[in-house]
């Protein structure tokens, strides 16, 4: 390839950016609590309520009234649910008490049982007693009417405990997007098929549908042979039923490979085809109104890789999500490595301990057995040929 061609195509930084830049209407819907794990809520919410709605025990022990000596008349228990409303604390009197309890009116504070002596009827207290200790004031976790979860926040286990600890039932979230996947090839067949000589068994729609569930979205997969008048019809029904659609292989330059042309045709706006990289360098993104199209390798490493680069940053753009799927790291090469100084390249790798990283045998674009055993993808930028064991690299986790 000419030095002009690479220097026209974005860099993979590049075409992260006009991915997020994407602008798209995000649906928004109305969910139970327990179905918004991994969702974004798509409006503020405020506390119907002060969270404690009563003064809490801190710990097992005994409400204490104001301390006139350091012996207490025990005057009754509150157990955790037990209504303590209407009682009030005398100067000199206790209650024995338990975590979460209501505690009486008065409490001037919550001795823990460890710290007490007693009898059947008075207990006593060999330690400074400080007013307040071990007491949950009204409104200390949040107030009724404050802001609680702010428009665009990622929704976590901690988050719908802590709605339901408020007894919020619903929440408002944006919609996950509908997703298809559409498989070409001539050479491809099911797996459930017999295989014959110059047929491989299509696996693409399955790693795609694979890592799709592992980040809690489905996709529907349609399989379609190297036929323009057919690719056509069966891209343009896929575009208008789902909001990001995932088409692999097609998209080179081969005698067969009719995708391109065919999403000119659609009139589907183009952001960017190819980009420096390797595996994955032939990769098509555009949007056709609020449809987001790919047109991926054919190849299952490189489509697998595209995924973890480019795909989950358009869910996030559909979910309103801004906070990254995976994480990146800084760790060391095990050893040397050589690749074009014009190109990224995403190498799958193993993590070793001491901060270490193993480069993966078996690299193609066509070989996805390293993903086996791979969890990350270790980056080596463009401009740069040569890379030394104990170089410090950035790392995606897979």
């Amino acid at each position: 390839m000419s030095i002009s061609l690479y220097f026209m195509m974005l860099s993979w930084t590049e075409a992260l950016t006009n991915i997020r830049n994407s602008q798209v209407k995000k649906r928004v819907k109305i969910v139970s609590v327990d179905e918004s794990l991994h969702l974004v809520s798509a409006e503020e919410l405020y506390s119907p309520i002060s969270f404690p709605p009563f003064e809490q025990s801190a710990m097992d022990g005994y409400a204490i009234g104001k301390p006139t000596g350091n012996s207490f008349h025990l005057k009754g228990v509150f157990k955790a649910g037990d209504n303590a409303e209407n009682v009030f604390l005398n100067d000199g009197e206790c209650y024995r008490v338990f975590t979460g309890a209501m505690i009486p009116e008065n409490t001037y504070a919550v001795i823990k049982q460890e710290d007490v002596n007693k009898n059947e009827e008075e207990i006593f207290i060999e330690k400074e007693i400080i007013a307040g200790e071990n007491i949950r004031l009204i409104g200390e976790q949040c107030k009724k009417d404050q802001l609680i979860l702010k428009k665009d926040s990622l929704i976590n286990a901690g988050t719908i405990g802590f709605l339901c600890m408020l007894g919020i039932e619903q929440v408002s979230v944006y919609d996950k997007p509908k997703i298809k996947i559409i498989t070409t090839g001539n050479e491809l067949v099911d797996i459930h098929s017999t295989l014959q000589k110059g047929k491989i068994f299509e696996s693409n729609s399955h790693t795609l549908k694979a890592v799709l569930n592992n980040f809690h979205f489905s996709a529907e997969n349609i399989m379609v042979e190297d036929i323009p008048e057919k690719m056509i019809l069966c891209v343009n029904d896929a575009i208008e039923s789902s909001d990001i659609l995932l088409i692999t292989g097609g998209i080179s330059v081969g005698d067969y490979d009719f995708v391109y042309d065919i999403l000119q045709r659609l009139e589907v706006k183009e952001s960017f085809y190819k980009i420096k990289q390797k595996p994955g360098k032939p990769i098509f993104f555009g949007q056709k109104g609020n449809h987001l199209i790919f047109a991926l390798p054919g190849n299952p490493a490189a489509v697998l890789t595209c995924f973890y680069l480019y795909v989950l940053e358009a869910i996030a753009v559909f979910l309103g999500r801004n906070i990254p799927f995976l994480e990146k790291n800084k760790v060391k090469l095990n050893s040397d490595y050589k690749k074009s100084e014009k190109l990224t390249c995403f190498l799958k790798g193993k993590l070793l301990a001491n901060s270490q990283v193993e480069i993966l045998e078996h690299q193609s674009s066509a070989m996805l057995s390293s993903f086996v055993e791979a969890d990350c993808l270790i980056i080596l930028p463009e401009g740069k040929a040569q890379f030394f064991d104990g170089e410090e690299v950035e790392i995606i986790r897979i």
